[in-house]
């Protein structure tokens, strides 16, 4: 059920905002009642209709590169890409049998009326700032695959908003769920340039992380991923020279990613559940110790050391997307 609320701007200007009603018990239900037998029966019985319904729903056209032979009635983890808003749609496209999809977009679900077919389709919903919410969404999945169906989740949490990394660094999801079920985990990149009306997807061959230990089978799934879209990259990708770029290349960045996001409607900030990423507590990153310059007390003796890090630091600063969304996307 979807109820419109149209209201008024500060400028006097009507908006209309829908309410997904009959989808806010979607985000309480629990390990036991988040499904049933018989919906996960249904969900594998409409599955070929389901796929019909998305590609023809899709505001790009999908074109599914390459595709395994996987085996008949076996659960995978399916493990995608996370670029822009419709590779959701790619991957469930791409997949040749049921599988519930973990998603973690609150604010759409609330609001968005395509979110009932996610529903339909067979769902997890996972809160991404509340970690209750994030071990239950693993015991969720786990059940699912030990019943015999699929899911499909975005290791690398939001959408990579890296301008040089072809995949982000990986949530464990895939390597937990491999070692709780021993399913095979099935890389898919998809793949859509700024402004293109299409897509590509590639399923690549099913992994076996079971018997690897953590930190080995999230590298080579990242690795594997990642080399898939660099594919996509060389085949696909408009080539560019650095004058095409114009003055201020990150702007430029910025300004079509913040376009991407905003192909769908928000009511609300939500960069910090959007733009979640992994951050690896054991190894940080050049980036995250310069973040913690301030609180250094500079004197004389340590300032010619640390001048360039605070230089960069600066530039971290200007750099951040999730400061640059929070500030300026009710901007028109």
């Amino acid at each position: 059920m979807c109820a419109i609320i149209r209201y008024e701007t500060k400028r006097g200007r009507s908006k209309t905002m829908y309410k997904n009603i009959g989808m806010q018990r979607v985000k309480n239900l629990n390990i036991n009642n988040f499904t049933s037998n018989a919906g996960i029966k249904i969900r594998k019985t409409i599955n070929p209709v389901v796929r019909i319904i998305l590609n023809l729903a899709a505001s790009r056209k999908m074109i599914i590169e390459s595709q395994p032979k996987l085996e008949k009635n076996v659960p995978y983890i399916f493990a995608s890409t996370h670029l822009f808003t419709d590779d959701i749609v790619a991957a469930l496209v791409a997949i040749d049998r049921n599988a519930y999809a973990l998603l973690g977009m609150s604010d759409q679900i609330e609001h968005n009326p395509k979110i009932y077919m996610a529903w339909i389709n067979g769902m997890i919903y996972v809160n991404r700032m509340d970690p209750q919410s994030r071990k239950d969404s693993v015991e969720k999945m786990v059940k699912l695959l030990n019943k015999g169906t699929s899911i499909l989740i975005f290791p690398e949490g939001g959408l990579n908003n890296s301008e040089n990394q072809m995949c982000m660094p990986l949530f464990a999801g895939p390597w937990t769920l491999a070692q709780r079920t021993g399913c095979k985990v099935v890389p898919i990149s998809s793949f859509n340039e700024f402004g293109s009306k299409k897509a590509y997807i590639k399923v690549g061959e099913p992994m076996d992380l079971a018997n690897m230990d953590k930190k080995e089978a999230l590298t080579l799934l990242r690795e594997t991923l990642g080399t898939m879209r660099f594919s996509h990259i060389e085949k696909y990708a408009t080539r560019l020279n650095r004058s095409d770029l114009g003055d201020d290349c990150y702007l430029k960045f910025f300004e079509d990613r913040k376009t991407e996001y905003l192909k769908e409607k928000w009511t609300r900030d939500v960069w910090d559940e959007e733009l979640v990423e992994y951050i690896d507590k054991e190894n940080s990153s050049p980036r995250e110790i310069r973040t913690s310059l301030g609180k250094i007390v500079l004197t004389k003796e340590n300032l010619p050391i640390l001048y360039p890090h605070i230089v960069e630091a600066a530039e971290d600063e200007e750099r951040d997307f999730k400061k640059y969304m929070k500030k300026n996307w009710k901007k028109k």
